[in-house]
C-alpha cells in the first residue's frame, strides 16, 4: 500500500508542477499569429471563371510552421468579410472559406478583409489582439 501512495504522491506533484509551469510559461508556448497577407492582393473578377475569386489568408507565426495558411473555423472569432468602397451596396458576396462572387448585374470595387485573433486562428480559442489584412475585388 505504501508503494502506491508514494507513486500517487509523485503523480500529483508532477501534475501540479506541470499546471504551475515549473519555470516555463504555459501561455508563451502557444503559437501566435503576428501578421497576415491575402492573396490575391487585387483581383478583377472578370479574369476568373464565373466571376468567382478564391482568396487565401497566409499568416506569419511566432513559431514554426510559418508562414502557414490561416483557416477560420467556428467558434473562433474572425473570418472573411467585405466592405463597400464608396458605395452603399456590395457588388459581391464572400463565403466563410474566402470564396468571393460578384452579384449578377452589380459592379464596383470592394475591400476583402480577413480578421483573426492572434491566438484564435491557431485553434486555442483564446482572444486577443486582432490581426487584419485586406485585398481588393473589382466586379465588372
Amino acid at each position: 500500500m505504501t508503494k502506491y501512495r508514494i507513486l500517487g504522491a509523485i503523480f500529483l506533484v508532477a501534475v501540479a508542477l506541470q499546471t504551475l509551469g515549473c519555470g516555463s510559461s504555459m501561455s508563451n508556448s502557444n503559437r501566435v499569429l503576428q501578421s497576415m497577407t491575402i492573396s490575391p492582393a487585387s483581383a478583377d473578377a472578370q479574369n476568373f471563371a464565373n466571376g468567382r475569386v478564391q482568396f487565401m489568408a497566409t499568416g506569419t507565426f511566432n513559431k514554426a510552421p510559418s508562414p502557414q495558411q490561416v483557416t477560420f473555423q467556428p467558434p473562433y472569432a474572425g473570418g472573411w468579410s467585405l466592405m463597400a468602397n464608396g458605395g452603399a451596396s456590395l457588388p459581391a458576396t464572400i463565403s466563410p472559406t474566402g470564396l468571393a462572387e460578384c452579384v449578377p448585374g452589380a459592379s464596383g470595387a470592394v475591400t476583402v478583409q480577413a480578421l483573426a485573433s492572434a491566438n484564435a486562428a491557431m485553434g486555442t480559442g483564446a482572444t486577443g489582439v486582432a490581426v487584419r489584412s485586406t485585398a481588393t475585388l473589382t466586379c465588372p
